[in-house]
């Protein structure tokens, strides 16, 4: 992939899939795009970004800029750029939904793109809000589920890969990681630390787009969050090692624009 933009307005040495991100998402603020090309570089020298389908940075401030995908920065479906329904504050913070309406598409399908026994999902969130049933992910049944209840209880939050619930103490802020391995290896991470894991196999991937700020269930959009997104992903299932070095990449990105948490 050849340089697509003035060299003037990049740091020097950024990776092209970076550049060709921030061409079209019509960014040049200098602090965005040194954290954007910082990010690139690091995930493809610890091992994550091929790992990765999709990317959300949310940065630029705009519906328009969030929307994009670091991975496939294409303006169409298969590209999995996202389309946002309902009422969103967009901020240099990130992505604000309502908790009411809003959601957003990645029009990626798990069961299209992503494998049963290896895929991972997360966002990172902003907002520390334990109240209400809040959720993201895709659903068919019980027991054909890709999803993240960020608030199951005033205690707790579950994520699930399948029938298979993580129940961990609830804190809706920071990068949360969910990640299968394997049949029998699924984990779930906070903040770079392991919430819990699972045994139980996953036998199908849900055949719905995975919808981020709600939960796709069977094509429609329920249980919407009011959680703040400053980073959205999917991808295939993360090593131990690599879920923590995803951690530090992210943090320090959203560090780098003065926005971590």
């Amino acid at each position: 992939m050849s340089f697509l933009v003035n060299p003037y307005w990049y740091p020097s040495g950024c990776d092209p899939d970076a550049v060709a991100f921030l061409t079209a998402a019509g960014i040049t603020d200098p602090t965005i795009t040194s954290a954007i090309c910082t990010l690139v570089i690091s995930m493809k020298a610890n091992g994550t970004w091929t790992k990765m389908k999709a990317i959300y940075p949310f940065v630029g401030g705009s519906s328009f800029s969030h929307r994009w995908n670091l991975k496939d920065p294409r303006d169409l479906d298969v590209a999995f750029r996202l389309q946002f329904f309902g009422f969103w504050v967009h901020s240099a913070n990130g992505a604000l939904p309502n908790g009411v309406n809003a959601y957003c598409n990645s029009f990626l399908i798990p069961s299209v793109t992503m494998s049963a026994n290896s895929h991972s999902y997360g966002i990172y969130s902003r907002t520390n809000n334990t109240t209400g049933n809040r959720i993201y992910g895709s659903s068919t049944s019980a027991t054909v589920t890709l999803q993240h209840n960020i608030v199951l209880s005033v205690t707790q939050g579950a994520f699930q890969s399948g029938n298979s619930p993580i129940l961990y103490p609830i804190n809706t802020q920071s990068l949360f990681v969910a990640t299968r391995t394997s049949s029998t290896v699924f984990k779930t991470f906070r903040a770079g630390a392991l919430l819990g894991s699972s045994i139980i196999p996953m036998t199908s991937l849900p055949a719905f787009n995975f919808y981020f700020a709600a939960r796709n269930n069977s094509g429609t959009a329920l249980q919407f969050t009011p959680h703040q997104l400053a980073f959205g992903f999917l991808g295939d299932g993360l090593t131990d090692a690599e879920a923590a070095t995803f951690f530090t990449d992210v943090q320090a990105f959203e560090t780098t624009l003065g926005r971590q948490v």
